[in-house]
């Protein structure tokens, strides 16, 4: 019996021996469930983020508002009464309208304006000056005979005053007391010249002068009817003599005048101030458009106006009608754009077969209206090139 029982216990050692210990491979879910648990939890944080945008969205989400049966009442009258301006006011009609009248009305501000500025621009290069007023400073010297005195029509600056093929009438204007010493004076003498830049006299001329006679007895009268201004400083005792020196001078532009120089001929005579009247004496074209403004611009602001509207129908005639076919090509589309539209909203089966129709209708009212314009049948590349575009994009 022991040697069964050794020979069993050694059997049992050998299978021992001769037994290994693999190591166990893990599963298909023992290794996708922590990846696709891993992969949950990335998530998580953008579907919590969702949820709660989505809470916070119907939190904030207001109430439509209600509005009242009066403002529904008027709302109701406003858009019964605005559609029908609104849908003329927008339509490509009207807006083609809109922009021929905008046109016109900018072409005639725009003509009425360049004329009066033609008109103002002519007016102060064609008529000159009217007057030079200067005043007279007479030098009172023992040697000379009577006071002299120079005038400077330049004021100092490099021009020639008076212009050139241009009468004018020169005089002087003394203001004198009404002295005894100037009644008894009589008759005393003024001469000028008028003289260029380098003292060349270039025209001379002398007249005579004296005060208007007043008596005694009415200089006694005069003095007593204006006693209260006289004694406030309202009015003076004295006179204005004008006398005419030049007539008719005419400006030679070889010889301009620049300067004038006026001598009386006794130191006798008492003065309070002295001027220089010269006077441009307008004539013809000159002296209707000083003397008689209104007709005279007129008449000219309605010939510059004809001569612009001739120079603008010659520029329509060459450039503006292509460019006007072509904004109305553009119109043209859109109001058969808009009515397809309405059509297709209207009858939504039939969309296609009011498409056709209308971009066949569409060639022939282009090509009709483009036979009206060129009779000739001559016709501009662009706008060829443009109706052939618009008829590919229809396509």
């Amino acid at each position: 019996m022991e040697p069964e029982a050794s020979r069993s216990r050694r059997e049992q050692q050998d299978n021992s021996d001769n037994f290994q210990v693999v190591p166990s491979t893990p599963s298909y879910s023992d290794t996708e469930e922590p990846l696709l648990r891993h992969d949950q939890d990335q998530e998580d944080p953008s579907d919590s983020n969702q949820e709660l945008a989505k809470a916070e969205g119907d939190i904030e989400e207001l109430e439509p508002v209600e509005w009242s049966p009066a403002m529904k009442m008027i709302g109701g009258i406003i858009k019964k009464v605005a559609s029908p301006v609104l849908r003329i006011v927008f339509a490509p009609q009207a807006q083609r309208t809109f922009i021929k009248g905008t046109a016109i009305v900018i072409v005639l501000l725009w003509v009425l304006l360049t004329s009066i500025t033609a008109y103002i621009t002519f007016y102060r290069q064609y008529v000159p000056k009217t007057a030079h007023i200067e005043p007279i400073y007479f030098q009172y010297h023992q040697q000379q005979e009577g006071p002299l005195g120079v005038v400077d029509l330049t004021h100092g600056k490099s021009y020639a005053p008076l212009r050139h093929e241009q009468a004018y009438d020169v005089s002087i204007r003394l203001h004198v007391p009404t002295s005894d010493i100037n009644f008894d004076l009589g008759n005393f003498m003024i001469k000028t010249w008028l003289q260029t830049a380098d003292g060349t006299s270039v025209v001379h001329s002398s007249r005579p002068a004296i005060l208007r006679y007043q008596s005694k007895t009415q200089r006694i009268l005069h003095v007593f009817a204006k006693a209260l201004p006289l004694l406030v400083g309202l009015s003076e005792e004295s006179q204005v003599i004008t006398v005419p020196l030049i007539k008719g001078y005419m400006e030679d532009k070889s010889k301009s005048v620049t300067q004038a120089t006026v001598s009386v001929s006794t130191n006798q005579l008492q003065l309070y101030d002295a001027n220089i009247h010269v006077i441009a004496d307008f004539r013809g074209l000159r002296h209707y458009m000083y003397h008689r403004r209104f007709i005279t611009a007129s008449g000219f602001i309605i010939m510059f106006i004809l001569i612009e509207i001739i120079c603008a129908a010659i520029a329509w005639k060459f450039f503006g009608q292509n460019l006007w076919n072509k904004i109305h090509a553009v119109f043209e589309q859109m109001e058969l754009e808009e009515q397809l539209r309405r059509e297709e909203q209207e009858n939504p089966e039939d969309g296609s077969v009011a498409a056709e129709n209308h971009n066949e209708e569409e060639e022939d009212g282009y090509d009709a209206y483009h036979n009206e314009q060129n009779p000739s049948g001559s016709s501009t590349g662009v706008d060829a090139n443009i109706h052939h575009q618009q008829r590919q994009q229809r396509h």
